[in-house]
């Protein structure tokens, strides 16, 4: 897989979203305060989108082994993460600087009903997801397209040796701040399909296509809830009974199934 092919894409992209917001506004939500600042944040932008296709890109072509991962700091594996926060900070201040509840989409709700609503999102998105996950991978080996023992990603025995504090600093960076970026900010944007689409490609670097349905699936799940709700919390719960349930429950009980301890 080449970078150029990629890059192109974002370039792409990136232009669609310019010529879109200067025909049509569909940047209406924030308030650039001089034409100056509107275009630091497309210049910001534009950076921000390279850089996360390099990123993809390189994780996708040379997956980690084993024994790099376990060389690799544990502060590593938040650098996508930092560079979400880092982005979001820029066009929040490119912006002119909104409340952040407004810019994040953190709406005061009965905290019980919010909790209720993420829990109930994020184990039923759980169930959804293994029902159509199982539907396509029984057709799929049904039609011979899979193989007989397929590997899993060398990340999924990594993380299955994380200690408890590590697996949970873990679900509350990807919870909290994918939620800020691909809902409070992507989505509002750009819309829920495209914002489902993407969330699909930025986490294609775990090396193997069956797990990005489930991926595109809770996306979505938790994409239509925003768009119901206009509230982002629900989909931090949501996002975090997830991945929790993936990396407390789901993983460790696949590698042991696998007979490889963790």
């Amino acid at each position: 897989m080449s970078y150029v092919a990629p890059l192109a894409s974002i370039a792409v992209v990136w232009i669609a979203i310019v010529l879109l917001n200067e025909r049509w506004n569909i940047l209406s939500c924030d308030r650039f305060p001089s034409p100056a600042a509107k275009y630091f944040a497309y210049a910001w932008l534009l950076g921000f989108l390279m850089l996360l296709a390099v990123i993809v890109t390189a994780t996708a072509r040379h997956p980690a082994t084993t024994a790099e991962l376990a060389k690799t700091p544990f502060v590593m594996v938040f650098a996508l993460h930092a560079i979400l926060v880092l982005f979001l900070a820029g066009w929040w201040f490119a912006s002119g600087r909104p409340p952040l509840a407004e810019y994040l989409n953190v709406k005061e709700q009965p905290a019980h009903e919010v909790a209720l609503t993420g829990i109930a999102v994020g184990v039923g998105g759980w169930i959804f997801t293994l029902l159509i996950a199982g539907g396509i991978l029984a057709l799929l080996k049904a039609a011979g397209a899979l193989p007989e023992s397929p590997k899993p990603p060398e990340m999924v025995y990594w993380m299955a040796a994380l200690p408890i504090w590590k697996k949970a600093l873990i679900v509350l960076a990807a919870m909290t701040i994918e939620e800020f970026f691909f809902r409070s900010w992507l989505q509002k944007r750009i819309g829920l399909i495209a914002s489902t689409a993407l969330f699909a490609v930025a986490h294609s670097g775990y090396g193997q296509p069956l797990l990005l349905i489930g991926v595109s699936v809770i996306s979505l799940i938790i994409g239509v809830t925003f768009y119901r709700t206009k509230n982002v919390v629900p989909g931090i719960i949501a996002h975090g009974v997830f991945d929790a349930i993936q990396l407390f429950v789901i993983v460790p009980l696949a590698v042991r199934l696998m007979g490889v301890s963790g």
